[in-house]
């Protein structure tokens, strides 16, 4: 394993993110708090760690490995949740445990709150460093997403590099050009979304910030200014959280060809188009039918709900935990789908879906017509077996995790369905689904169940594969030792 490209890249995503402390500390001397008090501890933390990584790995290789990769994966989102969640604790706000959940929660853009009760007695400039967390947090998913997911879990090869002709790398100057091109695409997308919560209604500040929950795909964390019954304010968010799931690369290539319409030629992008205004139809017509809104507004909130959900951004701007079980359930399976494979949603991802219910297809085909040789294919490109294999292999561990995830959350004693909730929420990035069930809030919930559910935080961000390899790797290691 290559260490040094290793402690390199951590080195560099340090720096990254410490310096986005300059954002908030500049502002607070506008709004007149003693922000410095806890930022810039943060800030020289932060460079000083970033900076004694990258001379470590100063003389690093430009290859690096499965191994080195899936390390990478995992200790980047701890070493992101220790960087967050200092100012907090410099602040005084929250303890070492509240402090860390609440930082793995925003940068895994989970939504979930150790501070809902105190979210009118926090300094303004702590709710900017919340809402960078979450947009950094998104940001560094899809770069993650574009360089080491492929090597390590192998499951995006399939529309990202055949489909699209990116071709995917080990080697680090590849890596950058893909990580600036998303990066452009996510950062004009961010703008955007600026401009029409501007056009909706809010001042500069809430825009910025409900701009960054919508494009990470963040949704209620503990300061959202996207609550009651604003049409304006939901089709603004409508419309950011749309943009989020599509895939960021597709939108790069399209843009760089000056050719959107291929765009919509994608098949994961309009499968994932034709369930959103499915599944919307449904529960619009079904929130109708039972009489919990008239015929506008369960049109309105059903589409806006289907889609905060199916994002895994998990808005909120009705009484969801009100609405009848069918709904619910519904919103609560959503999320297991998410958006497009190269967007900053959780949960399977569409093209997984697709290729999963063209296996069942395929089965029944061949159980019809035993000697036929059939080719399992995505937009009339072949898929692979080893992607076919690693795509079950991916579902069933998936599952097996939220299945045992949800036995370990009921020990804190949550009723199963809340327990559901949680664990459905930490694995997929949408913590809203615990609001289904009426979990709001997690300052008054026992440290381990914290400490639990920021790993499945970071599991969820993981693919599942980088953390079975690093246990793997860890095992072989302790035996050659002993």
């Amino acid at each position: 394993m290559h260490m040094y490209l290793f402690f390199f890249l951590l080195g560099r995503m340090a720096i990254l993110n410490g310096l986005a402390f300059f954002i908030p500390l500049l502002c607070s001397f506008s709004w007149g708090e003693p922000a410095y008090l806890y930022f810039g501890p943060s800030l020289a933390i932060t460079l000083a760690l970033g900076g004694l990584m990258m001379g470590i790995g100063r003389c690093h290789s430009k290859q690096l490995g499965v191994a080195g990769g899936a390390w990478y994966m995992v200790l980047v989102w701890i070493m992101l949740g220790a960087v967050g969640m200092l100012p907090y604790l410099f602040s005084g706000t929250l303890s070492v445990a509240d402090a860390f959940f609440e930082s793995i929660s925003a940068y895994t853009t989970v939504g979930l709150s150790c501070v809902a009760g105190l979210a009118g007695n926090v300094p303004r400039s702590l709710v900017l460093w919340h809402g960078l967390m979450e947009w950094l947090g998104g940001l560094n998913f899809i770069l993650l997403m574009v360089t080491i997911i492929p090597q390590v879990s192998g499951c995006f090869g399939l529309t990202l590099s055949v489909h699209q002709s990116i071709s995917f790398s080990p080697m680090l100057g590849r890596m950058d050009i893909a990580a600036r091109q998303v990066g452009k695409i996510y950062a004009a997308i961010t703008v955007l979304s600026v401009l029409a919560y501007l056009l909706a209604g809010l001042s500069l500040f809430d825009a910025c910030i409900s701009a960054f929950r919508s494009i990470s795909t963040s949704g209620d964390a503990p300061f959202s200014f996207i609550s009651g019954s604003n049409p304006a304010l939901e089709w603004a968010c409508a419309f950011s959280m749309l943009l989020a799931c599509g895939n960021f690369l597709l939108y790069w290539k399209s843009f760089e060809r000056r050719d959107l319409k291929s765009a919509f030629r994608d098949t994961e992008l309009r499968v994932f188009l034709g369930i959103l205004l499915g599944t919307a139809l449904l529960v619009s017509f079904h929130l109708w039918k039972m009489g919990v809104y008239d015929g506008a507004d369960s049109l309105r909130l059903g589409f806006f709900h289907v889609l905060s959900f199916y994002s895994t951004s998990g808005f909120i701007t009705a009484d969801v935990s009100a609405w009848p079980d069918f709904d619910k359930f519904i919103l609560l399976l959503i999320v297991f789908v998410g958006g497009c494979i190269g967007s900053a949603t959780g949960g399977l991802r569409v093209m997984r879906f697709i290729v999963l219910f063209k296996i069942a297809a395929q089965e029944m085909r061949h159980l019809l017509h035993p000697r036929m040789v059939i080719s399992l294919k995505v937009s009339g490109v072949p898929v692979d077996m080893k992607i076919i294999s690693r795509v079950l292999s991916y579902f069933f561990l998936f599952m097996a995790v939220f299945f045992v995830s949800t036995i370990i959350i009921s020990l804190s004693g949550m009723t199963p369905l809340q327990s559901m909730g949680v664990a459905a929420g930490c694995l997929t990035s949408a913590g809203a689904t615990a609001h289904l069930f009426g979990i709001v809030e997690f300052s008054a919930e026992p440290a381990w169940l914290k400490a639990y559910c920021a790993f499945l935080m970071i599991l969820g961000r993981l693919e599942i594969f980088s953390f079975l390899i690093v246990l793997q790797t860890a095992a072989q290691a302790f035996k050659r030792r002993w």
